[in-house]
């Protein structure tokens, strides 16, 4: 085992959920969220039915890895991709409203996400999209409901706190509700910002399932990266996680039950074995990432690349005759 999650609401045949996570808007941050929770293990459902921020772009210059840009649609569509790739998947449905499963609150805090052709029930929801806010009204009006005539309203000239601002991790004052990107006052409109704060959203969404499962202590420590083989293990190893987590990681509250403390000391350590990723298997990953990247440019490109730098003739890998005038402006045939 390891601290990725074993079941979750969607996964279990008797449930009705539908996704553990559904995310309203498949933008930068919303992608980025996405493949975080799928990444760790959540059954992830992108809803994008608008038009990203991003697409306002003309050609977007200043993200990290792309030293010559990239067209942001290009970068929409690697961002599905690796959203797919993770186990998640993206549908072309423009959300209506977002409201409680169970507005009485009878049965759980799940969410209900209105669609144009029906609605998902979801665990847990991650809004970022620029809607107007008429998508969380519905919540806000569940919300509104639960603080009335309560000490915080009366606080506020009998007015709800807004439910909607962003804490940290773009956790909400609505258990299991997220905000990312644009919804969120911590990003500003630059791509590069809002795929940070969707990764920190998504990473903060995974946390705090395993603190649920296990307790805050052990959910703070989920981290979403692989390291180089013999990082982790060894002579002695049982040991000193053990020495580790007495020390350090068992929970403060003494009624949690000695087969979940157990349970955690172990997950943990195999979780942290299972980041180890041999040689072999780094380059093939490598490689593996390289042809993903391939996949998303045009052929014609590519061929044209092959063409410029191995000096190949260019009907021989099917350049067409508006591309094989020679190589581009400013570059000599084999260069690299």
């Amino acid at each position: 085992m390891t601290t990725r999650p074993d079941t979750t609401p969607a996964a279990d045949p008797d449930s009705r959920t539908d996704a553990d996570v559904a995310v309203v808007g498949g933008g930068a941050a919303g992608l980025s969220a996405a493949t975080f929770v799928a990444r760790y293990g959540l059954e992830t459902t992108v809803l994008d039915g608008g038009k990203a921020a991003i697409t306002q772009c003309a050609h977007v210059e200043n993200y990290l890895g792309f030293p010559a840009g990239i067209d942001p649609n290009r970068l929409l569509e690697l961002g599905r991709t690796q959203v797919e790739t993770e186990g998640g998947q993206v549908v072309d449905e423009r959300v209506t409203a977002v409201r409680p499963a169970d507005p009485d609150g009878s049965e759980s805090d799940a969410f209900a996400v209105e669609t144009g052709s029906g609605e998902l029930i979801a665990d847990r929801v991650v809004v970022a999209a620029a809607y107007d806010g008429e998508v969380l009204d519905p919540l806000a009006d569940a919300v509104a409901d639960t603080h009335a005539g309560t000490e915080a309203a009366d606080d506020a000239d009998g007015s709800p706190p807004d439910p909607f601002v962003p804490t940290d991790g773009g956790r909400t004052e609505v258990p299991g509700l997220y905000v990312a990107g644009w919804m969120s006052d911590e990003t500003v409109h630059q791509v590069g910002v809002n795929v940070g704060h969707g990764a920190r959203v998504g990473l903060a969404l995974a946390r705090d399932d395993m603190s649920d499962r296990y307790w805050p202590a052990v959910g703070e420590r989920y981290v979403d990266w692989v390291v180089h083989d013999g990082r982790y293990g060894g002579d002695g190893w049982d040991d000193h996680v053990d020495e580790w987590f007495e020390r350090e990681m068992l929970p403060a509250d003494d009624g949690v039950d000695r087969s979940v403390v157990d349970a955690a000391r172990e997950d943990l350590k195999a979780e942290f074995l299972d980041r180890c990723v041999t040689a072999e298997e780094r380059e093939r990953r490598d490689r593996r990432g390289q042809l993903r990247l391939l996949d998303a440019l045009d052929d014609d490109v590519v061929r044209e690349y092959a063409a410029e730098t191995f000096d190949t003739d260019p009907a021989a890998i099917g350049l067409p005759d508006e591309a094989a005038d020679g190589p581009a402006e400013g570059r000599e045939v084999g260069d690299r």
